[in-house]
């Protein structure tokens, strides 16, 4: 089994039931752009969303997972990795956590299960970790509530058809819009959003559009100059 090659570290996905995809690449890099003291990756995986951002980042990182074999590869992962000692995984939910650690975590990330209706897997581990069965829009956003400083900013990657839910979700949670990256895979249908929210409101609203693949499907430059830092190389 061949792991998958960044520019600074290595990781193997076959243990974990959220392999390497676009949706978390583009989360890593989108979240690496951000400073802070002590990071929370909801649903980790393999570990790929907490090894970006520390590659960019002085601080301290755990990672969560429901799913005991994904925990143990992204704690294998992390171990061969050059931010060992401040990257953490643990086999335990959301829910718990929340209720366990209160409000010490800055910087929030997820790239959550959201397959609300479509056909689930055969596989109970796969189904867990791609839909809403063991965490709910509402479950997620309760808990990055509990979770984060006064100061803090959450984080998230989502289908296109359910960013405006979970954005009113949050904001009758006291979190506000701060921040969206609006992505499509090829011209003109967006197909997911990136977004970002905080309990206050600092600065000018920002929100960018990023296409993927150009259409003879070879990813656009702009696509290779956001995911530069990561990727030896790109086509």
């Amino acid at each position: 089994m061949e792991p998958f090659r960044f520019k600074q570290f290595e990781i193997y996905d076959h243990h974990s039931t959220m392999k390497v995809g676009t949706d978390g690449v583009l989360l890593g890099a989108y979240s690496s752009r951000r400073d802070f003291r002590h990071a929370l990756d909801i649903g980790t995986g393999c570990g790929l969303v907490a090894l970006m951002m520390a590659q960019k980042s002085t601080g301290r990182i755990m990672a969560i997972d429901i799913d005991e074999p994904s925990v143990k590869q992204a704690n294998s992962n992390f171990a061969a990795s050059p931010w060992n000692v401040r990257l953490s995984a643990r086999c335990v939910s959301v829910q718990e956590l929340a209720k366990e650690v209160g409000n010490i975590f800055d910087c929030v990330v997820s790239n959550p299960p959201y397959f609300i209706d479509s056909l689930k897997s055969a596989d109970p581990r796969r189904t867990n970790a791609r839909h809403n069965t063991t965490l709910s829009l509402e479950e997620l956003a309760d808990a990055a509530n509990l979770l984060l400083t006064p100061d803090g900013v959450f984080s998230v990657i989502v289908p296109i058809e359910v960013s405006i839910e979970f954005e009113s979700i949050l904001y009758y949670r006291g979190l506000n819009l701060i921040e969206e990256m609006i992505l499509f895979s090829t011209a003109p249908k967006p197909f997911r959003k990136i977004m970002s929210f905080s309990r206050t409101r600092s600065g000018v609203f920002e929100s960018s559009k990023m296409i993927i693949r150009a259409a003879e499907s070879h990813h656009t430059q702009e696509y290779i100059d956001f995911t530069a830092d990561f990727f030896p190389e790109l086509k």
